[in-house]
């Protein structure tokens, strides 16, 4: 599948689980796309992971914003992670993690806003998922694949966002 019409098929996949793209979007810039998810999320706190793309210039933008920086995960409104990968026939971000409590990151805060390279996205999953199984060593301990926000449905279909994880899965793709 060539790359434009793999990354129309990932958002148009993505989307339809839920997610939502924040940046590429339209003539919006990177800054301007975090500012209309703060505001429009009421996000007054965050926390960001070292190694997610782009990271200095994430975090600055929050700072600008005025969001307070926390290592208070579980009351965190904005968890700022990398996906590691994605696979656009199913929409699905691939995070994996090593060390330390970036995993959750993904899981405990109301909103996710996941970073992925343009260059990570494969046409299936599983190209995005091999190449971190088959590095010298041990696998890592955390590999997590994600389609869409958290949600369930009980008994009578009732279906509830937010139960296991994020409310909200925004993603910004960059170079």
């Amino acid at each position: 599948m060539r790359e434009d019409r793999l990354f129309l098929r990932f958002v148009e996949e993505f989307e339809g689980a839920g997610g939502i793209l924040l940046y590429p979007r339209g003539e919006v810039t990177l800054e301007e796309a975090i500012a209309l998810m703060v505001e429009g999320e009421g996000i007054k706190s965050y926390a960001i992971s070292q190694k997610t793309p782009r990271v200095k210039a994430i975090d600055s933008v929050l700072k600008d914003l005025g969001l307070e920086k926390s290592r208070d995960y579980p009351g965190l409104d904005l968890g700022v992670t990398r996906a590691h990968g994605a696979g656009a026939l199913t929409g699905t971000l691939v995070f994996v993690f090593g060390e330390g409590r970036d995993h959750l990151l993904t899981s405990l805060p109301r909103v996710h806003l996941a970073v992925l390279r343009r260059e990570d996205l494969c046409e299936h999953v599983s190209q995005a998922v091999i190449p971190h199984l088959q590095g010298e060593g041990n696998p890592p301990p955390y590999i997590s694949l994600v389609t869409g926000p958290s949600r369930t449905g009980d008994i009578e279909l009732t279906h509830v966002t937010g139960v296991h994880g994020p409310e909200k899965l925004y993603l910004m793709v960059v170079s």
